[in-house]
């Protein structure tokens, strides 16, 4: 059954949403540094402020000894070659030794990143993961592929504090090729189909943040590791463009038969400025298909009798 709600601040539309899905994640105020025990100190500036990363490259990988059950955030930035403005970077991840899937992000640089000891560095926008931690002493070990030549700097945090409960809404789109249904440890949820030049469009008036869930489909031939990215536009703009690697999932399937097999999936965030807008969501890249799934948070939504105003939601922005 569908449930009409609005964002707040705006009487007259309406938007249709499905299904509450809640979820706890720690805001931004409350993590804490934690330090690695080993890898190469540097001072970055962050739009003003003294901050301590890592350098993660060849000659440098980094180990990170934590006790669970907790969770581990790495906020990454890739240093990019003179007169780039953007680029694309990987690392791998060994937990307990055991090697993970391969971590992938694009970015772009930005102005308002130096490194106190080399200001020519050009260095790109913020790119965040969070582990999971489990119960008892865990090692995490970091380190880039073997025919890399990049620089990365990482950060690495921990929880502070009591966590904030925050509600997502599963969101429905304005409009889709294709409606897919997905069967996630016995529960079913409703994707939406995409591929380059057939995406999806949503539509949100902010501000707000979009939290996108995407999976890549795999033919049955195909197997392993796979790259592929996602892309944002509103108009001819891009907004974001977010490259990961996918595995196939061993806890969702398609809900009817299919001759495709479907992947992890992965969180993208979408900053959204006040006011309407329309973002078209699909990925760039050819012969291949995702399926996408959205969610706002409750906080930016009420009931129609409300009139409450907005409130400002974070979310993955370049810092």
């Amino acid at each position: 059954m569908y449930i009409y709600l609005r964002i707040k601040q705006f009487s007259s539309i309406f938007i249709c949403i499905i299904v509450a899905f809640c979820t706890v994640i720690a805001t931004a105020g409350d993590w804490k540094l934690h330090k690695p025990i080993s890898g190469e100190k540097a001072n970055l500036i962050v739009n003003g402020k003294k901050r301590n990363y890592w350098k993660l490259d060849k000659a440098n990988s980094i180990i990170v000894n934590i006790n669970g059950p907790s969770e581990l955030k790495i906020i990454t930035r890739m240093v990019l070659e003179k007169k780039k403005r953007e680029g694309v970077y990987s690392f791998i991840t060994h937990i307990d030794g055991e090697r993970q899937s391969l971590t992938a992000r694009a970015t772009e640089y930005i102005k308002s990143t130096i490194n106190s000891k080399n200001k020519n560095q050009r260095i790109g926008c913020s790119r965040s993961i969070i582990f999971s931690v489990p119960s008892g002493k865990h090692e995490y070990r970091f380190s880039i592929p073997d025919d890399s030549n990049n620089i990365i700097y990482t950060r690495f945090l921990t929880p502070d504090g009591n966590k904030e409960k925050i509600s997502y809404i599963a969101y429905l789109p304005r409009s889709f090729p294709e409606e897919v249904r997905v069967n996630v440890k016995e529960r079913e949820y409703i994707y939406y189909r995409s591929s380059i030049g057939k995406p999806v469009e949503v539509e949100v008036i902010g501000p707000t943040q979009i939290k996108c869930i995407s999976r890549l489909e795999y033919n049955h031939s195909t197997h392993g590791n796979k790259p592929y990215r996602i892309q944002v536009l509103e108009g001819d703009k891009i907004i974001l463009t977010d490259f990961f690697t996918s595995d196939i999932s061993g806890t969702a399937s398609y809900a009817e038969k299919s001759n495709k097999v479907i992947g992890k999936g992965n969180a993208s965030f979408i900053n959204v400025p006040t006011g309407k807008h329309l973002y078209q969501v699909s990925t760039p890249d050819t012969d291949i298909s995702i399926v996408l799934r959205f969610y706002l948070p409750e906080s930016d939504l009420e009931n129609e009798e409300s009139n409450r105003s907005t409130t400002q939601i974070g979310f993955i922005r370049c810092k």
